[in-house]
């Protein structure tokens, strides 16, 4: 029986990482669907969803921990399946960097009930200053009674209270 199983991993970056993992998915009848993979500083992380056989991920998840080294942590776990969601609110922040601003933003969303689909996030030098500056962008999935202007209200707080220009774009 085929199902869907996603494969964790995360570890030291170097060259061939991807491959290796790919061709044990190949190797054990997976079909490669989707992934989101990134180097971050030295490491290298990522998420796979794959389409196996029940034996194929028995014989895969074997091959993974034999394969695993101590730099490199890997999981396989079975998908959930759920209602696909479709992103319909697009966040952007940009502000001076410091502690806190990722709680703050993810707090007020989930108090919303707001579900983050995608995150990504990044301090760079600031062009006119060279202060460390943090920019991030979001697309989330907002409940169908989420009024955007209660979302805007409560992250004008942060805005004020932690010097970050939010766009807010929603669909």
């Amino acid at each position: 029986m085929q199902q869907q199983y996603v494969i964790t991993f995360a570890g030291a970056d170097r060259t061939g990482l991807v491959e290796t993992l790919a061709d044990l998915v190949k190797v054990h009848g997976g079909d490669w669907q989707r992934s989101e993979l990134a180097r971050l500083d030295g490491a290298f992380a990522g998420a796979i969803l794959v389409h196996l056989s029940t034996e194929g991920f028995t014989t895969l998840k074997c091959a993974i921990e034999d394969t695993g080294t101590a730099d490199l942590v890997v999981q396989i776990t079975p998908s959930v399946s759920q209602p696909q969601l479709e992103p319909n609110l697009h966040l952007s922040l940009t502000g001076p960097n410091r502690p806190g601003i990722v709680y703050e933003i993810t707090h007020e969303l989930a108090e919303l009930e707001v579900n983050i689909l995608h995150f990504t996030s990044r301090v760079e030098s600031a062009a006119w200053s060279g202060e460390p500056l943090f920019m991030a962008h979001i697309e989330a999935y907002a409940p169908a009674h989420l009024e955007v202007d209660a979302l805007r209200e409560r992250l004008d707080v942060i805005e004020d209270k932690m010097t970050l220009e939010i766009d807010i774009e929603s669909r």
